[in-house]
């Protein structure tokens, strides 16, 4: 089986896929018009699950690993990059439960213990101090280690937030949509709509906006949660999402472009490098790296790509905010490389005018502008 392109690595090869590779990808049936169709990918998923495979647009390109979000073996543990809520399984039942017993405002301060233990024995410390100096500029002894904890004690609010709304408990929140039109707009085309979002603010309290949109709603990510933390956080609260988990393997972009094919929405993060296909992008006066696969998953599924972010405000209130759409394509090869360089270009400039309103919402602590910086993922 032949392709004149393969899309492996960052850039397009030509390339020659024989039938006995472990790589090639045989549908069970193909349309007229030679197109692999939704139904096509979901009709093998399972028949080709634990092999390595790819998608194969209609320009011809064969794409290996589309979402790029593949987890490097690497002897890193940073728990930013992991798919696993930091704490382990005592700390997190202890927080869940006293969400029950105790409401949401009594576990915020609850929260506080920790989070200053945390801003003086983390290890990620050194990386969040480095970020506030990017946005705040030099500060006194006292002020960074101040800041630092403000910034923890965010991401535990953030994280029991999450859990008391995807509960159903909402009566401590209200929430806007600044820029839903870009979005209505986007899914009239028919095509589905990729939503490319950061580790800013809280997702999945704000996604509940998605809902009134009337579309099936996936959600990426990794899911490396132990089992047991897994039940707890189920028994918390049932997600009003579709969970499609990331696990590294070239499979991982099938039930995407599925899901853009049949017209759903797909959110994906974009603010975390997994691997080498990513590009260097300026960002908070640093270049930093972004990655790009989201654009080549969009072009793949011609479909839409909205920038999309949220911040909560004071009050308990979520704002969304919404760009307006691209529609990434991939153009000569001659000009790809230039053409995805730009369009991270793009999201690190949306990302950085939003964080800049609230930089302590920002949850990447790890050190994001070091030269081949990666969230390291646990193999």
């Amino acid at each position: 089986m032949d392709f004149p392109r393969v899309w492996v690595d960052g850039r397009i090869e030509s390339r020659t896929v024989r039938s006995e590779d472990p790589a090639a990808f045989q549908p069970q049936s193909q349309g007229r018009s030679g197109r692999l169709s939704a139904d096509d990918f979901l009709s093998t998923e399972e028949r080709t699950a634990t092999r390595t495979r790819a998608l194969v647009d209609k320009g011809g390109v064969f794409a290996v690993n589309p979402g790029h979000m593949a987890a490097p073996v690497s002897p890193s543990v940073h728990w930013s990059g992991t798919g696993r809520m930091r704490g382990g399984r005592s700390g997190i039942w202890f927080f869940l439960t006293a969400l029950r017993a105790l409401g949401l405002r009594w576990t915020y301060i609850l929260l506080v213990p920790p989070a200053a233990w945390f801003s003086f024995v983390s290890p990620d410390v050194a990386a969040t101090m480095d970020f506030h100096r990017r946005v705040f500029g030099p500060q006194p002894w006292w002020k960074r280690r101040w800041l630092v904890f403000r910034h923890f004690l965010s991401f535990g609010r953030a994280i029991m937030d999450r859990t008391a709304i995807l509960a159903g408990d909402t009566r401590h929140f209200s929430f806007s949509f600044d820029g839903e039109h870009h979005v209505r707009t986007a899914l009239t085309e028919g095509n589905g709509v990729l939503l490319l979002t950061a580790h800013l603010g809280n997702w999945e309290a704000a996604g509940q906006l998605l809902t009134r949109l009337d579309v099936p709603i996936n959600v990426t990510g990794f899911d490396h949660e132990s089992a047991a933390i897994r039940t707890l956080l189920t028994e918390a609260g049932a997600a009003r999402f579709r969970l499609i988990p990331l696990t590294g393997s070239p499979t991982d972009g099938i039930p995407l472009v599925a899901a853009l094919r049949r017209g759903e929405v797909v959110a994906m993060l974009g603010d975390r490098a997994y691997d080498r296909t990513s590009a260097r992008v300026p960002f908070l006066g640093d270049e930093a790296s972004m990655p790009i696969g989201a654009y080549v998953l969009a072009a793949i599924a011609g479909a839409p790509l909205v920038h999309v972010f949220s911040l909560r405000e004071p009050g308990g209130h979520y704002r969304f905010f919404g760009f307006p759409p691209q529609r990434p394509q991939m153009p000569a090869h001659s000009l790809r490389n230039a053409y995805l360089h730009e369009c991270a270009r793009r999201f690190a400039l949306d990302m950085e005018s939003i964080v800049r309103r609230d930089p302590l919402q920002w949850y990447n602590f790890y050190p994001f502008w070091e030269p081949g910086a990666k969230a390291p993922v646990k193999p």
